[in-house]
C-alpha cells in the first residue's frame, strides 16, 4: 500500500460500479488507446445480466463515435453532476476508456497509473504508532468522509439511466480490454459484487513498512482486490454508505434484489 495512497474517483460512471464521485479525478495528458473500427456494439445476447429496457426517447441525441466522445460524455456527466464540475474534474482524453479500465481493475491487484481515471486524495495517509506496531489512523477515514458524502447525494436512477444511454461507447471500450465478446454489463454486476464482498475489519488495521511505501500486515487483506483496499482505507461507517448506494445501482441495473 502506496504511502501516498492513489485512490481517485472512477467518474461518475465509474461509480456506477460503486465510487462514482468519491474523489474528483484531475485533467492529464494521457493520449488514449488508438480508436477501434467499425459500428458501435450493443450488448452480446448471452450476458447473464442483460441491459434493463430503457425507455424510448426519440429527442436522444445519437451517440458519437468511441473517439470522438468526449465532448458528448462531457455534456452527458454534466447533466448529472452538473457542468462546471464535469469540466473541471473529469479526466481526459478517453474519458469512456479510462471509466471502463478503472471499472474493470477494480476488481484486480492494482489500477493501472496512466489509464484510470484518479487523482491523489489530498493529504498523506494517516497513521499512529503503538511501540513498533503501525496502526491506520482514524484520522485517515476523515479525508474519505466529504467524497463519500457526494456519493449519497447521487441519484441512483439518474446515473443508472445514464449508464444505458451510453452503454454502447462503454462496451465498445469494453472489447478492447475485456475478453473477447462479453459483455461490459456482466462486468459491472461482477465488480460491484466484489466490492460488496469487502470485509469489515474489527479495530484498527495493522500496516507495515518493508520500504518507502506501507501495506496491509495481514496477508490476507494485503491480497485483496484494489477495489476492496480502497473501502478498507476509507473506514467502516464510510464504506457502509458506498456499499449502500452499490446495492441500489445494482438493483437498478439488474431489477433483482
Amino acid at each position: 500500500m502506496r504511502h501516498r495512497l492513489v485512490v481517485g474517483a472512477v467518474v461518475a460512471l465509474a461509480a456506477i460500479v460503486g465510487l462514482a464521485l468519491l474523489f474528483w479525478p484531475k485533467p492529464v495528458a494521457v493520449p488514449p488507446p488508438p480508436p477501434a473500427s467499425g459500428p458501435v456494439p450493443e450488448a452480446p445476447a448471452d450476458a447473464e445480466y442483460p441491459l434493463p429496457e430503457a425507455p424510448a426517447d426519440a429527442s436522444a441525441e445519437p451517440l458519437p463515435a468511441l473517439a470522438d466522445s468526449d465532448p458528448y460524455m462531457l455534456a452527458a456527466l454534466g447533466e448529472l453532476i452538473g457542468s462546471g464540475p464535469a469540466q473541471e474534474f473529469v479526466a481526459v482524453p478517453g474519458i469512456v476508456r479510462r471509466i471502463v479500465v478503472t471499472v474493470d481493475n477494480l476488481a484486480r491487484e492494482k489500477l493501472p497509473v496512466l489509464t484510470r481515471a484518479v487523482a491523489p486524495l489530498p493529504g498523506s495517509l494517516a497513521v499512529t504508532r503503538d511501540g513498533e506496531r503501525i496502526l491506520l489512523a482514524g484520522e485517515n477515514y476523515e479525508r474519505y468522509t466529504p467524497y463519500v458524502q457526494l456519493i449519497a447525494q447521487l441519484d441512483v436512477e439518474r446515473l443508472a439511466a445514464l449508464y444505458l444511454r451510453v452503454y454502447p461507447l462503454l462496451q465498445q471500450a469494453y472489447g478492447e480490454v475485456g475478453p473477447a465478446g462479453r459483455p461490459f454489463s456482466d462486468r459491472v454486476i461482477a465488480v460491484i459484487d466484489e466490492l460488496l464482498a469487502t470485509p469489515e475489519v474489527a479495530g484498527p488495521i495493522e500496516l507495515e513498512q518493508p520500504s518507502v511505501y506501507f501495506r496491509y500486515k495481514d496477508p490476507e487483506l494485503e491480497a485483496r482486490s484494489s477495489g476492496q483496499k480502497l473501502l478498507l482505507r476509507m473506514g467502516p461507517a464510510n464504506a457502509a454508505i458506498v456499499k449502500g448506494e452499490l446495492r441500489a445501482l445494482r438493483a437498478q441495473l439488474t431489477h433483482r434484489p
